[in-house]
C-alpha cells in the first residue's frame, strides 16, 4: 500500500512539473492571464464562471458544488483569475494520479502506468476544455470513478462500497457531463468488466451489492435534483437544447484522428481541415484527438496473446477487450445524433439521450472516455511489447511512444492569453490614478466582463453613447465624465478613425498593434445632445457618416449649466428624394420651421433659450415619409423623409 502511494505521489511530482513548463506564461502573471488556447476567440464561458466564482454560494440548479467550492476557495485567496487559473491546473496532476491508480488497478506495469497518466492528463481534449470550461476540466473524476466502480465490483468490502459513493457524488457533483457520461458508461462498463472476471458467489455478491450502492446514489440524486430544481423533472421543455447545437456540437468520427489546433507543428493544418469541414463554432468540442501513436499502441493491446506475445497472458491482457467494449461504446455516444448515408438514415444513442435529457447538447465531451479507454489500451500495449523479449518490439515500444509525445507536444506561450482583449485594455489598467474609458465595442455578453476585469475604469457602448462615429463624440465624452477613448484594431469605427477629423478633440497616447488609445483633450460642453430618439442606425461612406429619421424623431439635448442660456445649433441635413419641411419642438414648443433641400447642406436652428438639464429637441416632417425602395428600388423598405450628418452646438449667457 505504501508503495502505491509513493508511486502515485511520484507521477503527481512529474505532472506538476510538465503543468507548471506548460503554464509558465501564465504562472508568471496569473491575476492578468489565463491558461488555455483561445480556439473559438474570446467566448464569455470563463468570464460568467470567475464572476459566479467570486459571488457567494447557493444551491440551485445550475450548482456543480465540487467544482464551484473549490473555485470559490480559491478566488478568496487569490482573485477571481487567480483562483480560476488555480482550479484548472490543479486539475492536470489529479488527473494524471487518477488514471495512474487506475492504470494500477488493471495491473498494468508502473511504467506503462506512467504513459497513461500523462497521456490522459494532458489528452487535447483536456487542454481544449480547460481553456474555456473548468468544470469539464475537472477530468481527474472519471477515472476516480471507474477505479472505485471496478474496486467494489472485485470486493464490495465496506470501504469500497464508501468510495464508490464518495467517487460518485465527485463525478456528479462536480460538472453535470460528468454525471451524464458515468451514468451512460456504467452499465457497459459493468457487463464487460464482468465478463472478465470468474463467475463465483463472491462476484456475484459483489455485483448485487454493487449495484444496490449505485442504486441508492441514484435515488440521492434524484432528490438532490428534486430539492434544487424540481423543474427539470416536472417539465424540461424549457431546459431544452436546440437540435442544432446537439449536432454542432457532437463529434465526427474522424474528430478522433485529425491532429489538435493548439500542436504547433500539425494544428495549422487541422484548422485548415475543419474550415474546410464548415467546423467553426462547434471547433473546441472536435479537440478529441487520441494521436496516431496511443491508436496504435491500444490496437497492440487487442492482437490476440498468441500472435503478440510469448509466454502466458498477462492480468492486464484480459482487460484490453473490456476496455475497448467501453471505448467503442463512449465513441458511439459523442457522435451526432443521426447520419445519412446512400440515402439511410443511421440513428445514434445521442438521439436518445437528447430526448430524455434534453438539456445536454455536447455530447462531444463522451471523448474524455474515449481517450482513457484508449490511454489505457497504449498502456497494455507497452507492457506487451516490453514483456515480448525481441529488440525489435522495444525498439518498436520506444518508438510509438516517442510519436505519441510528439503529436501532444504543446507550446507554452499558446496556452497563454491575456484576459483581457487587447494590449490597450492592459495598458488602461496598468495606469495609476483614476480614469474612466470608453471601449467602442457594444455591451454584449462576449464583452461585459471587460468591465469588471478592469475594474470598471472600461465602459462599453450602451446607454447614450452607442456610436463612436457620432459627430462632436470628444465633447459628449468629457460631458459623460469619461478621460480616455478605446478603439480595438479592426471595429466597426476603425476606418473612420483613421480620418483626422474623426478624432477633432481625442489625442492618441497608446498606440498597440490591436488598438488604440486616445485622450479626451475638450472640456466638458455647456450643451451638447445626449440621445437620439426615432432614427435609423449610423451609415457611412469615405467621406462622412450619416442617420436616416422616418416619421417623428428627437434629440435629448442637455444643458450642462446651472443656468438658463441661449443655444443655437447648425445641422447638416438632407431630404429623401424631394424637397420638404421640416418642424422643430423644444419640450413641445414650435421653435422653427426648416425647408430642407435634397442635397445635403448645413442648416441653423435660431437661437432659443434652454433651462439647466435634460430636453427634448424634437423634428416632425410635413410631408409623409417615403419608402425608399418605391423610388429608387434598392430594395429598402424604411419609410425616410431627412438625413442628419454633421451638427455643432454654440451658446451664450452660459457665463453670465
Amino acid at each position: 500500500m505504501r508503495g502505491r502511494i509513493a508511486e502515485v505521489g511520484a507521477v503527481l511530482c512529474v505532472a506538476t512539473i510538465v503543468t507548471v513548463a506548460i503554464a509558465a506564461p501564465v504562472l508568471r502573471a496569473p491575476s492578468e492571464r489565463m491558461f488555455g488556447m483561445e480556439i473559438v476567440g474570446r467566448h464569455y464561458d470563463p468570464f460568467l464562471v470567475m464572476e459566479q466564482f467570486a459571488g457567494p454560494f447557493t444551491f440551485s440548479m445550475y450548482s456543480q458544488p465540487v467544482t464551484d467550492l473549490v473555485g470559490g476557495w480559491f478566488v478568496r485567496l487569490s482573485g477571481p483569475v487567480a483562483g480560476y487559473n488555480w482550479l484548472v491546473l490543479l486539475s492536470f496532476p489529479l488527473s494524471a494520479a487518477a488514471a495512474y491508480g487506475l492504470a494500477r488497478h488493471l495491473t498494468l506495469s508502473p511504467a506503462a502506468a506512467g504513459v497513461v497518466a500523462m497521456a490522459y492528463a494532458f489528452s487535447p481534449f483536456h487542454l481544449a476544455q480547460a481553456a474555456y470550461h473548468p468544470h469539464i476540466a475537472q477530468t481527474q473524476w472519471v477515472p476516480l470513478y471507474l477505479l472505485a466502480l471496478f474496486r467494489c465490483l472485485d470486493t464490495a468490502s465496506p470501504s469500497a462500497m464508501g468510495f464508490l459513493a464518495i467517487a460518485t457524488a465527485g463525478v456528479t457533483l462536480s460538472n453535470f457531463y460528468g454525471g451524464l457520461i458515468a451514468a451512460v458508461v456504467t452499465p457497459v462498463a459493468i457487463a464487460a468488466y464482468g465478463l472478465t472476471r470468474p463467475r463465483t458467489m463472491d462476484a456475484t455478491t459483489s455485483l448485487i451489492l454493487t449495484m444496490g450502492v449505485l442504486g441508492l446514489l441514484c435515488t440521492a440524486g434524484l432528490a438532490y435534483v428534486w430539492s434544487t430544481a424540481p423543474g427539470v423533472l416536472v417539465h424540461s421543455t424549457p431546459f431544452t437544447m436546440a437540435s442544432g447545437d446537439v449536432f454542432r456540437y457532437s463529434a465526427k468520427w474522424w474528430s478522433y484522428f485529425v491532429p489538435p489546433v493548439a500542436h504547433p507543428l500539425l494544428g495549422a493544418f487541422a484548422r485548415r481541415t475543419w474550415s474546410a469541414a464548415a467546423v467553426h463554432e462547434g471547433l473546441l468540442e472536435q479537440q478529441v484527438s487520441l494521436g496516431w501513436g496511443i491508436v496504435a499502441l491500444a490496437l497492440i493491446a487487442l492482437i490476440p496473446s498468441r500472435v503478440a506475445a510469448s509466454g502466458d497472458r498477462q492480468p492486464s491482457q484480459t482487460c484490453a477487450p473490456l476496455l475497448g467494449v467501453i471505448a467503442v461504446a463512449a465513441l458511439v455516444c459523442s457522435l451526432a445524433p443521426e447520419r445519412t448515408t446512400w440515402g439511410v438514415r443511421f440513428t445514434r444513442p445521442s438521439t436518445v439521450l437528447h430526448d430524455f435529457l434534453p438539456m445536454f447538447r455536447a455530447y462531444a465531451r463522451f471523448g474524455v472516455v474515449v481517450q482513457l479507454m484508449t490511454a489505457l489500451m497504449a498502456g497494455i500495449g507497452i507492457d506487451r511489447l516490453r514483456r515480448s523479449g525481441t529488440n525489435l518490439a522495444r525498439i518498436a515500444c520506444t518508438a510509438l511512444v516517442v510519436l505519441a509525445a510528439s503529436e501532444y507536444v504543446v507550446s507554452p506561450s499558446a496556452l497563454s492569453r491575456d484576459v483581457l482583449p487587447t494590449a490597450a485594455h492592459r495598458w488602461v489598467a496598468q495606469q495609476p490614478g483614476p480614469l474612466r474609458v470608453l471601449d467602442c465595442t457594444p455591451l454584449d455578453r462576449e464583452s461585459e466582463s471587460v468591465q469588471w476585469l478592469t475594474d470598471y475604469r472600461v465602459a462599453l457602448l450602451t446607454g447614450a453613447i452607442r456610436d463612436c462615429a457620432e459627430p462632436n463624440l470628444s465633447e459628449k465624452l468629457a460631458a459623460h465624465g469619461f478621460s480616455h477613448l478605446l478603439l480595438r484594431r479592426g471595429a466597426a469605427d476603425a476606418q473612420w478613425f483613421a480620418r483626422r477629423e474623426a478624432r477633432d478633440g481625442l489625442r492618441l497616447v497608446a498606440d498597440f498593434d490591436d488598438g488604440r488609445v486616445f485622450a479626451v483633450a475638450v472640456p466638458a460642453p455647456a450643451i451638447y445632445t445626449d440621445a437620439m430618439t426615432g432614427f435609423s442606425p449610423r451609415e457611412r461612406d469615405a467621406e462622412r457618416t450619416w442617420r436616416w429619421m422616418g416619421s417623428d424623431a428627437s434629440w435629448t439635448i442637455v444643458n450642462a449649466t446651472a443656468r438658463p442660456i441661449v443655444a443655437s445649433l447648425d445641422v447638416e441635413v438632407s431630404a429623401f428624394h424631394q424637397p420638404r419641411r421640416m418642424d422643430v419642438l423644444l419640450d413641445g414648443r414650435y421653435v422653427q420651421t426648416l425647408i430642407v433641400e435634397p442635397s445635403r447642406r448645413p442648416y441653423q436652428i435660431d437661437g432659443f433659450a434652454v433651462t439647466p438639464g435634460a430636453h427634448e429637441l424634437a423634428f416632425h416632417p410635413r410631408q409623409a415619409a417615403t419608402v425608399a425602395a418605391d423610388v429608387i428600388g434598392n430594395g429598402d423598405r424604411r419609410p425616410l423623409s431627412f438625413a442628419f450628418g454633421l451638427w455643432t452646438w454654440s451658446a451664450r449667457g452660459d457665463d453670465k
